[in-house]
């Protein structure tokens, strides 16, 4: 069935006709874009009272009052310290910081567009299939809203599209040193879901094969001493942050942890949970949903093969909302965020 598959849109990539569809897709999503950043476009505030917490510790970390709140009152309240970092520096510039904020998403999202086509290319898409992935996502509405919203999604997409981007370059070259790790790493100080991305990837460094004229598998040995210089630079990258968050508050988690997530309840995946989460993905993109699953299939069937590209964006696909299936909330609502922001 992925022969056929492969076939099919190998044929669909050759035909003036998807290229007409690319067009067309480019002016609908453009208009599509500017009527919801016109609808968003009110530079006098955010969507949700998160923004404003992150602006308030930007101020005053930018005013030498460190990780605060209220000044003088060391916290670990956020779970986006290179955000609310970046933030800090906006704050140094003149006029207002929320159309700063706004503006510094904004690019952040288009950031994100490019690494999506990116990615695309490196798992062997036609430019056109490519950019037909870049379109989709640059009409994706949540994405739009995350773009000006004041919030960290932005940066945490990009930052992990070009750590997944790196890591897939690196993973069929054992002696490469793994970048990808640095980029992944910061992504764990735009939302601690990062880390979860780094288990993956380390994961699926692991996972390199090789297929023999019989079509048999053998594990290629990785370069253990590389993947361990990698795994330490995210250590010096998130210690700071973990010893911080332990002076201050008791745990190397941040406060807003215990606010959002009992910690593990299941050992199973919650079933029901793993519905609400498929509607968050199906309702802006549902095509996209149903393709993501074949492509799944055909990253496993390439393994060991010349267009092995790894397992790490289906492992993140599913891995993330199989994670947060098997934590309880400690308001006993469906752990997504609002809107359902922690998967966008």
């Amino acid at each position: 069935m992925s022969h056929s598959a492969e076939g099919f849109f190998s044929s669909l990539s050759e035909n003036r006709l998807v290229r007409l569809a690319v067009l067309a897709g480019l002016v609908a999503c453009l208009g599509y874009l500017a009527a919801e950043l016109r609808w968003l476009s009110d530079i006098r505030g955010f969507p949700l009272d998160d923004s404003w917490i992150h602006l308030q510790f930007a101020r005053n970390l930018a005013t030498g009052e460190g990780l605060t709140y209220n000044p003088g009152e060391l916290m670990t309240g956020t779970t986006a310290p290179l955000w609310t970092a970046l933030l800090s520096l906006l704050h140094l510039l003149p006029g207002s910081p929320v159309i700063w904020s706004k503006l510094a998403g904004l690019g952040l999202y288009l950031i994100g567009i490019h690494a999506t086509f990116r990615l695309a290319r490196v798992l062997e898409l036609t430019k056109e299939m490519a950019g037909l992935a870049a379109l989709l996502t640059l009409g994706t509405g949540w994405l739009v809203w995350s773009a000006l919203s004041g919030l960290e999604i932005p940066l945490f997409i990009a930052l992990s599209l070009w750590g997944i981007i790196l890591h897939i370059r690196e993973r069929s070259l054992p002696t490469t040193p793994p970048y990808s790790l640095f980029f992944l790493g910061l992504s764990i100080l735009a939302r601690p879901e990062g880390m979860l991305l780094v288990v993956l990837a380390a994961f699926d460094r692991l996972l390199v094969w090789e297929q023999d004229e019989d079509g048999r598998l053998h594990w290629q040995r990785p370069g253990w001493s590389l993947l361990w210089n990698g795994v330490g630079v995210v250590i010096l990258l998130v210690a700071p942050l973990a010893l911080f968050n332990l002076a201050v508050g008791g745990s190397a988690l941040p406060t807003t942890f215990a606010a959002k997530t009992a910690g593990l309840r299941h050992w199973l995946p919650d079933l029901q949970y793993l519905y609400s989460v498929l509607a968050i993905f199906f309702r802006p993109q549902p095509f996209m949903v149903i393709f993501a699953g074949a492509g799944a299939i055909a990253m496993v069937e390439q393994l060991g093969t010349s267009k092995d590209r790894g397992l790490l964006p289906a492992l993140w696909l599913f891995g993330l909302p199989l994670a947060y299936s098997l934590m309880g909330s400690a308001s006993g609502e469906v752990v997504a965020g609002n809107f359902g922001r922690y998967f966008f």
